[in-house]
């Protein structure tokens, strides 16, 4: 999933209680129309938490039982397009398929909420709104639903990188196919929540069979979900091939922590066959350091609110470290490290060894160095963007690029 601007998650509530109460989730980054939300709801008796960023709203979805979904378009500075919230929305209806999401759009206009609704919205409204008439859709909509799905932050995969990016437009397009699919991945890079997107985004409305070493295969299903293929046994391997060779509308979506190179001596050749077309390669996380600060933002918030626990504040310093660290286990080593410091309520470093292939920070002026020009990386070279996430005035930042030559 993609995930853009990270602002500090805005929690009236930790956990629902087992007696669940309708809960709206406002996800726009307005302060001003945040403020004017939560007296109109809280006027009528409605419960309502608000998200200033994507991260935020996943994170939302993630920790509480939402019931609805109010979504604005735009998240960031001088975005009019759309686009940012046409993707959020997309990944809240992967993440939960029956939420009922009402884009609430000015700038964007009336094309983009069409688009939006096309995308699997179940309303708009534009902006700015008739309070009566938003109210009287919103009690509509909540007395119609039903309870909401159970909260299973695995199948949110965040994604800030190019790599990733691009990682998630192949995953995309190959979904709606047939073809089989192998991920190559070392261990926590994601691999099992991007066969599932593929699984959700595919044609297929059954239930993958999920395989196992030595599975029976006299189940009926149209996909086969196979994580560690290289242990799946040659006999099972060879039923496996019987069943894709018979059946054309049936399709094989893997997983491997070994390299595309290591896997062939793994798998039975002609079921490689099957799966060379389309062969997707995970990097770990430490060779896609732009991941891992968006990550630290989400499980932040994940774990602050899972635990009822006021989430720790963690500078460039804390994350210039955490994206030159190694993590054995991928995401599920950076998850860890996460909850321990909010558990802690402080920064602690984490018991991994450095990455030597990182940039080398020896001095305050490398230190500086290398935050701008990963900032600039991260903006593609947007001075504006860059010069607000950090801190500065555009003048401010072109004086310390000059400075270091970028």
């Amino acid at each position: 999933m993609s995930t853009h601007g990270m602002n500090v998650l805005q929690s009236e509530s930790n956990l629902s209680s087992s007696s669940h109460e309708k809960t709206v989730l406002f996800v726009d980054d307005d302060t001003d129309i945040q403020t004017a939300a939560r007296l109109l709801f809280r006027r009528e008796g409605i419960k309502l938490l608000v998200a200033g960023d994507t991260t935020s709203a996943l994170t939302y979805l993630s920790t509480h039982q939402i019931d609805l979904v109010l979504l604005d378009l735009n998240y960031s500075l001088g975005a009019r397009s759309g686009t940012e919230g046409i993707v959020l929305l997309k990944e809240i209806l992967l993440c939960k398929p029956t939420m009922p999401v009402v884009v609430v759009t000015g700038h964007s206009g009336i094309t983009i909420a069409v688009e939006a609704m096309r995308a699997g919205a179940k309303d708009f409204v534009m902006k700015p709104w008739n309070n009566n008439r938003l109210v009287a859709l919103v009690q509509k909509i909540l007395t119609s639903t039903s309870e909401p799905e159970k909260n299973e932050n695995e199948s949110i995969f965040i994604a800030s990188s190019p790599a990733t990016h691009e990682i998630i437009a192949k995953i995309d397009k190959l979904a709606p196919t047939l073809a089989s699919v192998l991920l190559c991945g070392p261990a926590g890079s994601g691999k099992k929540t991007l066969a599932k997107r593929i699984h959700t985004l595919s044609k297929d409305n059954g239930t993958a069979l999920l395989l196992n070493y030595d599975e029976d295969l006299s189940q009926q299903t149209n996909t086969f979900l196979c994580e560690n293929i290289e242990l799946l046994h040659k006999n099972t391997q060879s039923k496996l091939l019987q069943k894709l060779d018979e059946n054309n509308f049936i399709r094989l979506i893997a997983t491997t922590s070994k390299s595309y190179n290591e896997i062939s001596n793994y798998i039975l050749p002609k079921l490689m066959l099957r799966l060379d077309s389309a062969v997707i390669e995970i990097p770990s996380l430490e060779k896609r350091s732009e991941d891992i600060e968006s990550l630290t933002q989400f499980y932040l918030h994940y774990y602050a609110n899972r635990h009822g626990l006021p989430e720790p504040a963690l500078d460039q310093e804390h994350f210039l470290i955490l994206k030159t660290t190694l993590w054995p286990h991928g995401v599920n080593s950076l998850k860890a490290a996460i909850e321990k410091i909010v558990l802690h309520g402080a920064w602690i470093a984490p018991h991994t060894k450095k990455n030597t292939d990182a940039p080398r920070i020896n001095t305050l002026k490398d230190n500086e160095r290398f935050l701008i020009e990963e900032t600039l990386k991260k903006n593609s070279f947007n001075v504006t963007h860059a010069a607000q996430e950090l801190g500065l005035t555009r003048p401010a930042l072109y004086r310390r690029m000059a400075r270091y030559g970028l």
